[in-house]
């Protein structure tokens, strides 16, 4: 008798883990970068770690995959960077088999690296503020340098083709990598976007 009683405790305990699984989504993996570039990827290891994820919506089994554009960087010497760029945070839920934005922000900003044991690390990261501050940040961030202002200003817009690859080139290493079934990411109200 306390064998059944213990199965049928059992049977139940599983079948609630199995309704909380279901109710919750499919938990998608972390972020891990995956490319060749280092410095590229100390920035977007720090982006997907960073303590802004939670300050947007987030959901049970979200992935928080960076979208880091990067326009220039500067040695200061063979242990030191600083790298100019806009650099998304964007979360995702995974809906059937695509990956769809529910939250996220851009920071124009500039990073500052350190390479220590052959490994590069983000020590700091000065962001353009908000309202007017913003413009005027990107503009002192450019010191003079038109091509640099535009690639700011330009930043704020996934939508344009060289900030899609970017994400494009991001959400699929991160699919790849984990082989996950997933063809296409989408933002709410949007067509999908293929990851070819």
């Amino acid at each position: 008798m306390k064998r059944i009683w213990a199965t049928a405790i059992a049977v139940l305990m599983l079948a609630v883990l199995a309704a909380a699984a279901f109710a919750e989504g499919e938990q998608l993996p972390a972020y891990n970068y995956t490319g060749e570039d280092p410095v590229e990827g100390a920035i977007a290891e720090f982006l997907a770690t960073d303590e802004r994820v939670e300050m947007y919506l987030t959901e049970p089994g979200f992935v928080s995959i960076p979208c880091p554009m990067l326009y220039k960087t500067e040695m200061t010497d063979d242990t030191h960077a600083k790298v100019y760029g806009t650099f998304w945070i964007l979360n995702y839920v995974k809906k059937g088999d695509v990956l769809e934005n529910i939250s996220g922000g851009e920071y124009p900003a500039i990073i500052t690296l350190e390479k220590t044991d052959d490994e590069w690390k983000v020590t700091s990261m000065e962001e353009a503020g908000d309202g007017e501050d913003y413009a005027a940040d990107i503009r002192r961030f450019a010191d003079g340098d038109q091509e640099l202002e535009d690639q700011y200003f330009a930043g704020a817009d996934l939508s344009i083709e060289a900030n899609q690859a970017v994400r494009t080139r991001f959400i699929k290493a991160y699919v790849e990598a984990n082989g996950l079934d997933v063809t296409a990411y989408k933002d709410s109200g949007w067509d999908p976007v293929g990851l070819k």
